[in-house]
């Protein structure tokens, strides 16, 4: 019965459309995939199909139903209506989402979880990938992709989703629409990281047939309007340049049209979450774009916040440092008659504002990874609170210069916090900065430890160098493999303390850690510079493009919090216990 089933003629009716090559993004068009039905087998498109035809059946029977109970007819929902048929419509539009859904969850480009133990949906990022090896869910069993678990997600939500006040949804262009009397809250695109109508066709050819007759305002077109999109396509837009020109330019009308029209006295907010380094500057791409069509636009961003806001165990996440958290702009527009200032008094402003907010904003919970794009606000709201900034050759200094400079002032407020140190960590942080994990002359160790009050000895004793062959090298917290008990090392720095609790939160696990933590408050060592060296580490690690350790330095500052408040539960509860005994 099942090769049967397997082996079955695709079905008269799909829907389909042409899939849009676009590298990186869209991958599975290089592999003769060039239409939305070829991501899915004959056995798959028939149970889609059959699930989407039912759609249009239990709209109907939804209408007789209700008209039976005595409900009025009314216009549909597409017009207003709350009678029978627009709430026969609204059932309709709840059914084909969890159809969507299912597509999602039933295609030959379906990969398998191994850490969760089921089904990895289509969309775990924001891309078409290809899959040579793909699995396939039973949708009528009751384990992973099934259907019925689609009907229950789209009705959770509905559950879930405050049913006041009234609220409209509408597909517009932002750069024309009317914003009187609006207040604006928005996430705009992530420059070129997510083709959003492209994608969007992958549903959209299945969700246009299904809703064709209940919403027929917003299925209009065969596929997604993608002409007026604001994304840096390249494949749209003639090349890379005419892409960032496009962006560019779409950026700076929208936020100028928004501050002709819209409401003046709630500021305007403006998410962002795209981590986007450029190799030339350091600097991100999709930062640049937003921020100069803001500023060039008239806005001035009065306040930054960092919003936790991405789901740690999405894929891009995993074996990455991908951001945590979103970004969020407050914004208000710039005075007409807002001055213009030398970049000698901006560089003295920015360092006096940005050093004082960038220590406010590290001593918070945010993550190391998260922190140069949380710190480009406070930075940049200086710059963009005047009009001007003349650089001494008369020109005005561009946002990206603004972002270099910020850039700059980070890696000086983090080499500032390591004024404390002890003689190893001292030359730990140097050493690493220079040369990282790699083996380097012993006579350079020597030099640079006698410089920093130390010696090779004393490190190698200390457990953060090791030596051999006429080299020496910094040893990985994964490498220090060895028992470590704080209380009883005669000889423990800083550095050694950082790179042991690393270690051991990413070989032995949380628990292991707020151990080891525990004992470490019991030596007397202060928990709040354990934690900066951590968060400076992954800021070299980054610079260096140390991922693996970056990953590893992120991971202990994400939760150091939680693991601290135990680990001196726990050293409050061994003092009271050392009491007892002794009394």
């Amino acid at each position: 019965m099942q090769k049967t089933v397997a082996e079955c003629d695709k079905p008269t009716y799909y829907p389909n459309g042409a899939i849009f090559d676009w590298p990186g993004r869209i991958n599975v068009f290089r592999y003769g995939m060039t239409e939305f039905a070829d991501l899915f087998t004959n056995r798959q498109l028939t149970v889609l199909t059959t699930l989407a035809e039912t759609v249009a059946t239990v709209r109907q029977q939804v209408v007789d139903d209700a008209l039976n109970a005595g409900m009025p007819l009314g216009a549909p929902l597409d017009d207003g209506g709350d009678g029978a048929q627009a709430y026969a419509d609204a059932i309709a539009v709840y059914l084909a989402l969890a159809v969507s859904r299912q597509t999602d969850r039933s295609s030959s480009i379906n990969s398998w979880d191994s850490g969760c133990n089921k089904i990895r949906n289509v969309f775990s990022r924001q891309a078409i990938p290809m899959t040579w090896d793909y699995a396939e869910a039973n949708p009528f069993s009751t384990k992973s992709g099934n259907f019925l678990g689609q009907v229950e997600w789209v009705a959770e939500a509905v559950e879930n989703v405050p049913a006041k006040p009234l609220s409209e949804a509408h597909q517009a262009d932002a750069a024309t629409r009317d914003y009187t009397d609006v207040v604006v809250s928005t996430d705009p695109p992530y420059y070129d990281n997510i083709g959003y109508s492209d994608l969007s066709d992958y549903f959209y050819v299945w969700l246009r047939p299904m809703l064709a007759d209940v919403l027929p305002s917003v299925t209009a077109t065969m596929m997604t309007p993608k002409a007026q999109e604001l994304v840096a396509n390249p494949y749209r837009h003639g090349g890379k340049d005419g892409a960032a020109r496009f962006f560019t330019d779409g950026f700076n009308q929208v936020f100028a049209h928004i501050r002709q029209t819209a409401r003046t006295d709630v500021p305007m907010t403006v998410y962002y979450a795209y981590k986007q380094k450029d190799n030339e500057t350091g600097t991100s791409t999709g930062w640049y774009a937003l921020l100069d069509g803001l500023i060039k636009a008239g806005w001035e961003i009065t306040a930054t916040w960092p919003v936790r806001s991405e789901l740690s165990n999405r894929m891009l996440s995993k074996g990455t440092n991908a951001l945590a958290s979103s970004i969020v702009l407050a914004c208000r527009p710039r005075p007409d008659d807002a001055e213009t200032i030398t970049a000698r008094i901006f560089n003295n402003l920015l360092r006096s504002e940005l050093a004082q907010r960038l220590r406010t904003i590290i001593a918070s919970e945010i993550s190391p990874v998260d922190l140069s794009q949380a710190a480009i606000g406070p930075g940049i709201s200086v710059y963009s609170r005047y009009a001007h900034i003349r650089q001494p050759d008369g020109t005005d200094m561009s946002v990206q210069e603004a972002l270099q400079l910020i850039n700059q002032i980070i890696d000086e407020v983090m080499g500032e916090e390591g004024t404390g140190y002890d003689a190893d960590t001292r030359f730990a942080v140097k050493w690493y900065e220079a040369y990282g994990w790699s083996h380097q002359d012993s006579g350079i160790a020597d030099q640079l430890a006698r410089t920093n009050g130390t010696s090779v000895a004393q490190l190698e004793s200390g457990g953060i160098l090791s030596t051999g062959g006429g080299d020496a090298w910094l040893r990985q917290p994964t490498a220090m493999t060895e028992a470590w008990d704080p209380a009883t090392d005669v000889h423990t720095s800083l550095f050694e303390v950082a790179m042991r609790l690393t270690g051991i939160l990413e070989r032995d696990g949380a628990e292991a850690a707020e151990n080891a933590i525990a004992k470490v408050i019991g030596k007397g060592i202060a928990l709040d510079v354990v934690r900066m060296l951590v968060f400076r580490m992954f800021h070299e690690a980054e610079k260096r493009d140390d991922g693996a350790c970056a990953q590893q330095f992120n991971a202990l500052v994400s939760i150091w919090s939680e693991l601290a408040s135990r680990a001196t539960q726990k050293a409050q509860n061994h003092e009271t216990m050392q009491g007892v005994l002794v009394g």
